[in-house]
């Protein structure tokens, strides 16, 4: 006589599968802001290297010449991110600006305090970086 053996199937339930779905969930949802708001923070640290490389260039120009460069004699710093440009130059000036590309995601970030915009960072050629909050 033959006997009918439960076989015990292995595996997951769809309840246990919802469970670590959920729980993914959770985790993406705490930390992908956290990523979002670090890989913007790293862009900004980007440009504004970018802005201090072109400043030491701008002052050696300077040494040089009788007016500080303008793009067509010493040309802006590129990146992903940010457009650079010159501005108020003279012999004795000039400011140095970093605007976030329109469209781009940098044009959301924020301070450490979240309420100054970093989307167009400054520099000019005292060393005045603005604004302050985003060079933090």
């Amino acid at each position: 006589m033959k006997t009918l053996a439960k076989k015990r199937i292995f595996g997951f339930t769809l309840i246990e599968l919802m469970i670590v779905v959920a729980l993914v969930a959770i985790l993406l949802a705490i930390a992908y802001p956290s990523y979002i708001k670090y890989v913007r923070k790293s862009n900004r640290g980007e440009a504004q290297q970018l802005l201090m490389n072109w400043s030491i260039n701008q002052e050696i120009w300077r040494s040089n010449n009788p007016l500080y460069a303008g793009t067509g004699d010493l040309p802006a710093p590129t990146a992903d991110h940010y457009d650079f440009a010159p501005s108020n130059l003279s012999a004795t000036t000039y400011t140095l600006t970093a605007t976030a590309k329109v469209g781009d995601d940098q044009n959301n970030d924020k301070s450490r305090d979240n309420l100054t915009d970093c989307d167009v960072l400054t520099l000019n050629q005292s060393g005045v970086k603005g604004p302050a909050a985003c060079w933090e």
